[in-house]
């Protein structure tokens, strides 16, 4: 089971990958359903928050407060933006790295890339039986006459 802080990178890494961009501003609510969602941390707003500030007082992202003055003056507030700093691609970066050591025996060695089909490494009872087949398939069918 992951730590919240990792959920809740995970969440923007997920928002800000849909817009391919180095930054997101995603809703409260929106993140908090996102938790629920993906990482099944039913958490409150308050947690929310306060694990947000922890993780922009580690340096993981800088948030600016976003708001736009109303029609009679007042602020009126909007979503937070989240600007990605250097330590938070590092944490992506080990990530990527632990998932392809998990997925490491999956691949294919690098001397198979290297193998080639030569002639001389095929064995001529190969040869043999494939020309057999091909010969009595082109006999099984009719000539274009």
């Amino acid at each position: 089971m992951e730590s919240q802080k990792e959920a809740i990178l995970m969440t923007l890494v997920g928002v800000a990958k849909c817009h391919n961009k180095p930054y997101c501003f995603v809703s409260q609510n929106k993140q908090l359903a996102l938790l629920e969602k993906y990482h099944s941390w039913n958490i409150s707003r308050r947690t929310l928050n306060r694990r947000l500030k922890e993780l922009e007082a580690d340096g993981y992202f800088i948030r600016i407060r976003r708001h736009i003055r109303g029609p009679n003056g007042d602020f009126i507030p909007r979503t937070t933006l989240y600007k990605f700093c250097g330590k938070f691609f590092n944490w992506l970066y080990g990530v990527k790295r632990w998932i392809g050591s998990i997925f490491s025996v999956f691949r294919v060695p690098k001397w198979a890339h290297n193998n080639s089909l030569k002639e001389s490494k095929v064995t001529p009872g190969t040869l043999s039986f494939v020309e057999i087949l091909w010969k009595s398939d082109l006999k099984g069918r009719a000539s274009p006459s």
